[in-house]
């Protein structure tokens, strides 16, 4: 009987092992060839990891806050692409501020190889973001063969190092948004009324967010400074 028992729990887990690993060999997963920075747009690439030819694929992009994805940035990279063939890349901004992100290849024809790269994207992160590791995930990722096949794994994450980049190069933009205006303002007064600690507030550089601030931006709209 107990014999009978552990076989039983030895078959179990060999099943279980083989069906992670079924899982893990269709996937799209993010790797980051170089370090985000604050104030900018950096790049992360998009991978596939197929076992069996697979012509499509689709997944949820989740940011951290203060990370946006840049509208229409993903592009075709590596060599995973038959000569003449072109990607169809789609997206959606989605309610909750995922972003679910496909691509299709034309129909009889799928990716070569079994594992790298298939697209980058942009990501742009604020300048208020604070130089630390964060992780950025993909989830609901499904894989889809040219028989129509379809092969899905829950989530994955990548741990992301974020360095601090260039200080806002003008002055008064407290939001980061390309312009000095009345935003700039309310931005400074919300400062002021939640105590955060926002670089770009200190509009005259005296070490402290107050409403002196607030008057710089209406004299920097005013064209006085």
């Amino acid at each position: 009987m107990k014999k009978r028992i552990l076989l039983s729990l030895v078959s179990f887990f060999m099943m279980t092992a083989m069906w992670a690993s079924l899982i893990d060999a269709y996937q799209v997963y993010l790797t980051a060839a170089a370090n985000g920075k604050t104030n900018g747009t950096s790049e992360l690439t998009l991978n596939l990891k197929n076992k069996n030819a697979i012509n499509s694929w689709v997944c949820t992009l989740v940011l951290p806050e203060g990370f946006t994805y840049v509208a229409e940035s993903m592009t075709a990279t590596g060599g995973r692409y038959a000569e003449g063939v072109e990607p169809v890349f789609a997206e959606t901004v989605n309610a909750d501020g995922t972003v679910t992100l496909s691509c299709e290849l034309p129909e009889g024809t799928t990716y070569t190889g079994t594992d790298g790269a298939v697209a980058t994207i942009q990501v742009q992160i604020a300048a208020t973001v604070e130089p630390a590791d964060y992780t950025v995930g993909l989830n609901t990722i499904k894989t889809i063969e040219a028989d129509g096949t379809i092969h899905s794994k829950d989530a994955n994450e990548l741990v992301w190092t974020v360095e601090k980049g260039e200080d806002p190069s003008l002055k008064g933009d407290v939001n980061i948004d390309g312009a000095v205006d009345i935003a700039d303002g309310v931005s400074i007064l919300n400062v002021m009324a939640s105590g955060e600690a926002l670089v770009s507030a200190d509009v005259n550089g005296d070490g402290a967010v107050d409403i002196a601030d607030f008057v710089s931006v209406l004299n920097i709209m005013a064209g006085v400074e």
